[in-house]
C-alpha cells in the first residue's frame, strides 16, 4: 500500500474574508436566511496511522489556516487508548511510518503537553486521543474537532481499494476494532459489495449509538489503480457523498483514459444519470486534504496542504447543522476557488464569484439529458502495474460512459480581476444541473511538482447538483 509522500511546509490556506448568503431559497418566503460559510476538511491522518504528524499537530495547522471545522479520520483507528505510546526513531522508516526524532523534537518544543518518557532503553511518546483534542481545541462556534475513522479495507489479495469515511461517531465499527491498518476481505468480495458491507455497517454503529449526527462518503474512488468504478456508487443508493478531490493519494496516469482528464466527472456524472433517471438520490461531493504531511514538520518541499476542502452553509457550527445542510445540498467542494453565492431556487442554479487580483474564472454549467444512454458504451483494458502480489496493480477492465453524460451546456467567462456571475435554469429534458467553476490559476499540486493525479490542472470549484423541483 503506498501513497505519494507529499512533504510539507506549505502556506496554510488563507480564511475566507465573505460570509455569503448561500443555499436553496425557501419556496414558501421566496427568501434565504442568512447564514454563514463554515469551511472544513474531514481526512486527515496523524501517527495513529500513517500520518506523519502528531495528532494535535494535525488540528492545530487547519485551526491556524483559518479553518472551521476538522475530522481526525485515520486508518481503521479511532485513537482514545490513553495510554498509547510510540517508539521515537532516529529516522522514519516503514509503514505505518515510525516516528522520527526530527518531528519528535519539534512536537516537544511546540506543544507543552507533550508527554514521553524513557522505556526500554528508548524514547517513548504518547498521542494524545481523540477526546483531548476535542477538549482543548473546539469552541462553540469558532472552531470544531470531531471524531472519525477511514474504514480502510482491500480485496482478499491486497490488489483492489475500498475506503470510506465517517465523521462525528464516537466509536470504531466493531469489525474494525481489532483490524490492521488495511482488513483484507474474503476472497470473491466486489469492490460493489464492500462499499454497501462498510455503509451497512456505519449505519448500525450510528442506530446503537442514538443516530447520532454523522456524515459517510466514498474516499478517492480510482485510487489505487480505477479500484471503484462508477457502477460501484450506482449499485449503493444509499452513499451520498464521494470525494470529487483528494489531494492525498497517488492516483493512475489519467492518460490512460480516452477522456478529457476530468475522470472524478466523468465518475460522478454517470452515477448520477443513473440514479435521476431510476428517481435515487443524487450523489453529492466533498473536497479533502487525506493530509499525511503537515506545515508544522518543516519538511524541505512544498505540499498542498489546505488546497482540497468542503464549504457547508449552515446555520450554526456543530454537527446536526452541518450535517444536515449537507444534505439538502447546501455545500460546495473546493480546490482553491472560493465562491460568493450559490443560489438554486427549484429550476435556476445562480453562482458568482468573487473578484481576485489577477485571476480570472470560468463557470461551467453541466448537465445530463434524460434521452441520453447511461450504459457503459465500451470498456478500456488498462495494463497491469508493477508485480501483482508484490505491491503491483494488476489489469483493469474499466468502463467508459457517453460524452454526452455530464455535458457542458453553458459556459460563461470572466475578466481579470473582475467578479463573475451566471445562472442556469433546468431545460424540460434536464435531469438535474450542477457548476464548476475554473480559476486560471495552476492548481498548487501541480505547482509543486505532481503529476500523475487524478487532480484538476487549475484552482477549480464544484456545486453540487440539483434537480426540479
Amino acid at each position: 500500500m503506498t501513497r505519494r509522500e507529499f512533504s510539507a511546509a506549505a502556506v496554510a490556506a488563507q480564511v475566507m474574508a465573505f460570509m455569503p448568503l448561500f443555499g436553496r431559497v425557501s419556496p414558501e418566503t421566496g427568501t434565504r436566511q442568512k447564514k454563514r460559510w463554515f469551511k472544513g476538511n474531514m481526512h486527515c491522518h496523524t501517527y495513529w496511522s500513517d500520518g506523519r504528524a502528531f495528532p494535535d499537530q494535525a488540528v492545530r495547522s487547519y485551526r491556524d489556516a483559518g479553518y472551521d471545522f476538522c475530522a481526525v479520520t485515520d486508518h481503521n483507528r479511532m485513537g482514545e487508548n490513553r495510554d498509547y505510546w510510540r517508539k521515537v526513531e532516529d529516522v522514519e522508516k516503514g509503514w505505518p511510518p515510525t516516528v522520527c526524532r526530527r518531528n519528535f523534537d519539534i512536537y516537544r518544543k511546540e506543544f507543552p503537553w507533550a508527554e514521553s518518557r524513557e522505556a526500554n532503553g528508548a524514547m517513548e511518546v504518547r498521542l494524545q486521543t481523540l477526546t483531548e483534542l476535542i477538549e482543548r481545541y473546539s469552541r462553540p462556534d469558532k472552531f470544531l474537532v470531531m471524531r472519525g475513522m477511514e474504514i480502510t479495507r482491500c480485496d482478499a489479495d491486497y490488489q483492489r481499494h475500498m475506503h470510506m469515511n465517517y465523521v462525528n461517531l464516537d466509536a470504531p465499527v466493531p469489525e474494525i476494532e481489532k483490524a490492521w491498518l488495511v482488513q483484507g476481505m474474503p476472497r470473491g468480495w466486489t469492490e460493489s459489495q464492500l462499499v454497501r458491507h462498510a455503509r451497512d455497517e456505519v449505519k448500525a454503529l450510528a442506530a446503537s449509538l442514538g443516530n447520532s449526527p454523522h456524515l459517510c462518503f466514498l474516499n478517492h474512488p480510482h485510487w489505487r489503480y480505477y479500484d471503484v468504478v462508477a457502477q460501484d456508487a450506482i449499485d449503493n443508493t444509499d452513499v451520498r457523498f464521494f470525494e470529487v478531490c483528494n489531494n492525498g493519494a497517488d492516483f493512475p496516469p489519467v492518460g490512460l483514459m480516452p477522456d478529457d482528464g476530468l475522470y472524478c466527472d466523468r465518475f460522478w456524472d454517470a452515477v448520477n444519470a443513473v440514479r435521476a433517471k431510476t428517481g435515487q438520490p443524487l450523489l453529492y461531493a466533498v473536497a479533502n486534504d487525506d493530509c499525511h504531511f503537515y506545515p508544522c514538520t518543516k519538511t524541505d518541499n512544498a505540499s498542498p496542504f489546505g488546497e482540497a476542502y468542503t464549504v457547508v452553509h449552515a446555520d450554526a457550527l456543530t454537527p446536526a447543522a452541518l450535517f444536515a445542510a449537507m444534505e439538502r445540498g447546501d455545500s460546495y467542494a473546493s480546490c482553491g476557488v472560493d465562491l460568493e453565492d450559490v443560489r438554486f431556487d427549484g429550476k435556476t442554479l445562480h453562482v458568482s464569484v468573487p473578484a481576485k487580483k489577477g485571476v480570472a474564472y470560468t463557470i461551467k454549467f453541466i448537465t445530463t439529458k434524460q434521452g441520453v444512454d447511461t450504459s457503459v458504451v465500451h470498456t478500456v483494458e488498462v495494463p497491469s502495474a508493477g508485480k501483482p502480489g508484490q505491491g503491483g496493480r494488476p489489469a483493469r477492465t474499466v468502463p467508459v460512459y457517453s460524452k454526452e453524460v455530464g455535458r457542458m451546456v453553458k459556459i460563461v467567462s470572466g475578466k481579470k480581476g473582475e467578479p463573475v456571475a451566471a445562472d442556469y435554469s433546468l431545460a424540460s429534458d434536464d435531469l438535474y444541473v450542477r457548476a464548476r467553476i475554473e480559476s486560471d490559476e495552476t492548481a498548487p499540486f501541480y505547482s509543486s511538482g505532481g503529476k500523475y493525479h487524478m487532480h484538476p490542472k487549475c484552482s477549480t470549484a464544484w456545486t453540487q447538483p440539483y434537480q426540479r423541483s
